[in-house]
């Protein structure tokens, strides 16, 4: 192109970062603001925060707020701040998240702010943290959305918070009418299955709908029934799972162990036998190191 202006490289950027191209965009950032000397619009720094989020840049998720709040950008752009937020939580820096949030004024912050630092809490394991400020955002007079309800399940779940995460999840479909996602009961199986209430978990996943039920949920109960030692209900599960993929080996070893451990060996060399048979396969783990 004979002339760029800031449309330009807005446009091309938000392509290399769509494609997973998350250097390169950034890259061509540095490239228009420091060479080309074009100064960025909020939509330019709603294309790049998400290439920062990928990347773990916490440095430059500095810069970056630096420069939108130079620019003014955070004043009268609720879409950038609430960006902010999540790319410093997605860059390991939840205080900053925090500090940010808490620094955007009650009138300015809608659900996507909350529905942010709400996220970032559940990702940085502050299971209480999420609870709390879900309860600060419905005094606030803001509705939660699916995805709201999704973080805060996530949050109760990893943190063991059963009766706060039945409570969420209950509020969602009776008092909001959303109806849940494959992902909203993945998240509450799983809160079931890590404490040990094995057969509210069962009960849940038999009352998902067919039409959205999936393998993936079978399996996290049965790698709760393989935790907690429960070899009648992994049984169950197991048959589960084989009506619905038969080829991946990891949930006949993860029945094997079940087996194993209860001294069940013969039903156990019985599983790695029809496991070879199926020519059912296992990925091997590797490590980065």
């Amino acid at each position: 192109m004979p002339e760029k202006n800031v449309v330009s490289w807005t446009g091309i950027i938000d392509g290399y970062i769509r494609n997973n191209k998350y250097r390169k965009g950034l890259s061509l950032f540095q490239r228009m603001v420091v060479c080309e000397g074009i100064k960025p619009t909020e939509i330019t720094i709603l294309a790049i925060l998400p290439a920062i989020s990928n990347m773990g840049e916490l440095k430059f998720c500095s810069l970056i707020h630096g420069y939108a709040k130079k620019r003014g950008f955070n004043a009268f752009d609720i879409r950038v701040a609430n960006s902010i937020i999540d790319c410093y939580s997605k860059c390991g820096c939840i205080a900053s998240a925090l500090k940010f949030f808490e620094d955007i004024s009650v009138e300015r912050k809608n659900l996507v702010s909350w529905t942010s630092i709400i996220s970032g809490f559940a990702m940085h394991g502050m299971w209480k943290e999420a609870v709390e400020y879900f309860e600060r955002m419905e005094k606030a007079g803001l509705k939660p959305n699916r995805v709201t309800f999704l973080s805060v399940l996530n949050a109760c779940s990893h943190g063991g918070l059963v009766d706060e995460g039945l409570r969420c999840f209950y509020e969602m479909v009776n008092e909001h009418g959303i109806l849940p996602d494959i992902k909203h009961y993945g998240c509450v199986v799983d809160m079931l299955g890590r404490t040990g209430r094995l057969e509210e978990a069962e009960k849940m996943a038999l009352e998902i709908p067919s039409e959205i039920v999936n393998v993936v949920i079978w399996r996290t109960l049965l790698g709760a029934c393989s935790f907690h030692g429960n070899v009648e209900m992994g049984e169950r599960v197991t048959r589960k799972i084989m009506e619905m993929e038969r080829g991946y080996g990891g949930d006949y070893v993860l029945m094997y162990n079940i087996f194993a451990g209860a001294g069940r060996y013969e039903d156990a060399e019985r599983l790695r036998k029809l496991m070879n048979k199926r020519n059912a396969f296992k990925l091997p783990g590797n490590s980065l190191v």
